[in-house]
């Protein structure tokens, strides 16, 4: 017999509206009160009515597509849910955005109970559980700026990206290299930093040195500034746009000749000069929208979908900096 809200309320001590509010992802509800109610279902295996949800929400989830970003977000994976918002209303389409933070398992379990026609998930990997829910939930799936082979996923080539990276600081004379990226270790991080050093490994260069910094434009000002002080190195790839620009500010500042490069082509790297590899951030957010709206409306089961793989080629864009 299929487990009621009742079932959840008698269990829980609650009213039947407050479990109602909670299992609807309503904000009314004390944080105590959710997880709670939440822990029950979970116990209780329950799983909602769709129809009955439908009535609820007025079948907004149905027309709804969740975007799961991670935790740290920057001006590039913002100009990918430009993207996305422009293609999905063109569709008619709803747009909710996740970001996973420190109640990872609270938004999941929000996703898990609201129906959403589909996600796309930026930058980062599902855990497993997370994976297996929603195709026990038959939700659709698309990763961006990520890869799984088994799964949809859309990407730029960050191995062929960060070898144009390194072929701009080669072309402009440079011998003394760095580079430079953030602290966080991801895949995208990974992959272009081996495509850089594989280039100069193949024009038998030897990376002169290698920084790890926070996230932050003035680390990357602060740290630039102190190895033009040094008058060493003549060449820095940023793992980054948000990082090159304050490597940017400080060699202007300087009046020094240093050349540096960075990454993604986000709109501010045009407006100041800035050389960068393009991904073009807003293709990306559009061709992911239309892949998960014409898998939605294939009306394929996940299990009978096979899955979309592209990967996509970045572009040197040299403006001299």
């Amino acid at each position: 017999m299929a487990v009621t809200i009742k079932d959840i309320a008698k269990q829980s001590g609650f009213g039947v509206g407050t479990v109602s509010r909670v299992l609807n992802g309503s904000p009314m509800v004390k944080n105590e009160t959710r997880e709670r109610v939440m822990q029950i279902a979970r116990e209780l295996n329950y799983r909602p009515n769709k129809v009955a949800k439908m009535l609820v929400t007025g079948r907004f989830s149905q027309s709804t597509i969740g975007i799961v970003l991670p935790k740290i977000t920057h001006r590039f994976s913002m100009e990918i849910v430009s993207g996305i918002y422009t293609k999905l209303n063109e569709f008619g389409y709803n747009l909710l955005v996740f970001n996973i933070g420190k109640k990872r398992e609270e938004v999941f379990e929000h996703i898990r109970y609201s129906h959403f026609s589909g996600l796309l998930v930026l930058l980062g990997p599902l855990r497993e559980d997370e994976e297996l829910m929603l195709k026990s939930e038959n939700a659709h799936f698309v990763y961006l700026d990520y890869h799984d082979k088994n799964e949809n996923s859309i990407f730029y080539n960050n191995h062929l990206g960060g070898g144009l990276a390194a072929r701009y600081l080669i072309d402009k004379k440079c011998r003394n290299i760095m580079l430079v990226g953030d602290r966080a270790k991801t895949v995208q991080r990974e992959e272009r930093f081996r495509g850089f050093k594989d280039k100069l490994t193949e024009e038998r260069i030897e990376l002169f040195a290698e920084e790890y910094i926070e996230a932050d434009e003035k680390a990357a000002y602060r740290l630039t500034k102190k190895v033009i002080k040094a008058g060493r190195a003549d060449g820095i790839f940023f793992y980054s746009d948000d990082l090159a620009l304050g490597g940017l500010r400080a060699k202007r500042e300087m009046q020094s000749g240093i050349r540096i490069i960075g990454y993604d082509d986000i709109e501010a790297a045009g407006f100041l000069d800035l050389s960068t590899v393009r991904q073009n951030a807003h293709t990306l957010g559009k061709l992911g929208a239309q892949t998960i709206v014409e898998i939605l409306k294939s009306e394929k089961s996940i299990h009978e979908s096979r899955p979309v793989y592209k990967c996509l080629k970045p572009e040197l864009i040299d403006r001299g900096s």
